[in-house]
C-alpha cells in the first residue's frame, strides 16, 4: 500500500508516520498542498490512498485536490480536518470521504482498506496468464467497487478470451482461487460463479486464449452452487505466485 500523506503539523506527521510503518504502508509526506501536487504529479499512478488535510500553508487540501483531480490518474483522497465545515467543499471538489480530527488509528486504518479498493485485471495467453490489481478510473467507478466490497464481491476484467474483453462480478476471494488453480496447482481450466445480478452464471475459464464458456444457472442452482463456492474459498485467501511443490 502506497499512501500521500499532507498534514502541515509537524508531530501529527509524525504519529501518521509511525502508524504507516507500523502497518507495513510506504508513505511520502507533504506538509502543504503544493507538495502534495508535486507528488501526485511525479508519482502518478503510485498511491493508493491520500490523507489531505484541509488547513495548510502555501495551499489549502481543497485547492490542492482541485488540481490533483485534473493532472493526475484517479486515487482516493480522504479529507482530514477538526473543521466540520470543510466538508462540502471538500466533496465539491472530489474527495472521496471527510474524517474529522482527531481520528482513532483503528477508524483511520478501516477507512484506507474500505476506500482503497481495486478491481483485476486478467490476461490470458497460450500457456499463461497475468492477473494484477489495478486501480478504478474515477471516483464513480471507484463507488461501484466500493458497493460491491461491502457485498464481499470484486470485479475482473478478463482479456484475451476472445474477440470481444469480458467483465466478471465474482467473490472477493475468486482472483486467489485462479491464481492456485493455474499457478498452484497447474490446472488448465478454473471454475467459478459470475455473481452479477443479470445473469448468473457458472464459468470455466482456460489458461489458453479461447473462449470462456459460461452456463447460465436457475435461481435454486446459483444458490446451491454459491454456497458451494462460499465455503471452497475459505481456503484461498491469498494470491499464489508460484508453483505447489508435489
Amino acid at each position: 500500500m502506497n499512501i500521500l500523506i499532507a498534514e502541515d503539523n509537524q508531530i501529527i506527521q509524525m504519529l501518521h508516520a509511525e502508524l504507516m510503518s507500523h502497518w507495513g504502508y510506504d508513505f511520502d509526506m507533504a506538509s502543504n498542498g503544493i507538495e502534495a501536487i508535486e507528488f501526485a504529479q511525479k508519482n502518478d499512478g503510485k498511491y493508493d490512498f491520500c490523507l489531505m488535510d484541509v488547513e495548510m500553508p502555501k495551499m489549502n487540501g481543497i485547492e490542492a485536490t482541485k488540481i490533483i483531480r485534473k493532472i493526475a490518474n484517479y486515487f482516493p483522497i480522504m479529507a482530514y480536518s477538526s473543521n466540520h465545515d470543510y466538508k462540502k467543499a471538500c466533496f465539491e471538489v472530489g474527495m472521496d470521504d471527510f474524517a474529522l480530527k482527531p481520528c482513532p488509528p483503528d477508524e483511520l486504518f478501516y477507512k484506507i482498506n474500505e476506500l482503497s479498493v481495486k478491481l483485476y485485471n486478467l490476461i490470458t495467453k497460450p500457456k499463461n496468464f497475468a492477473i494484477k490489481e489495478v486501480m478504478p478510473v474515477d471516483k464513480k467507478h471507484a463507488d461501484e467497487l466500493r458497493d460491491l466490497a461491502k457485498q464481499g464481491l470484486c470485479k475482473i476484467n478478463i482479456r484475451g478470451v476472445g474477440d470481444h474483453d469480458l467483465t466478471v462480478v465474482v467473490h472477493k476471494n475468486v482472483p486467489y482461487k485462479i491464481s492456485n488453480d493455474f499457478i498452484g496447482n497447474g490446472d488448465e481450466v478454473s471454475v467459478f460463479l459470475d455473481r452479477s445480478s443479470d445473469r448468473p452464471a457458472e464459468c470455466h475459464l482456460y489458461k489458453s486464449s479461447c473462449p470462456m464458456p459460461a452456463i447460465f444457472l436457475r435461481d435454486d442452482e446459483f444458490e446451491e452452487k454459491r454456497k458451494a463456492e462460499d465455503e471452497l474459498l475459505k481456503n484461498c485467501v491469498a494470491m499464489v505466485v508460484k508453483k505447489s511443490k508435489p
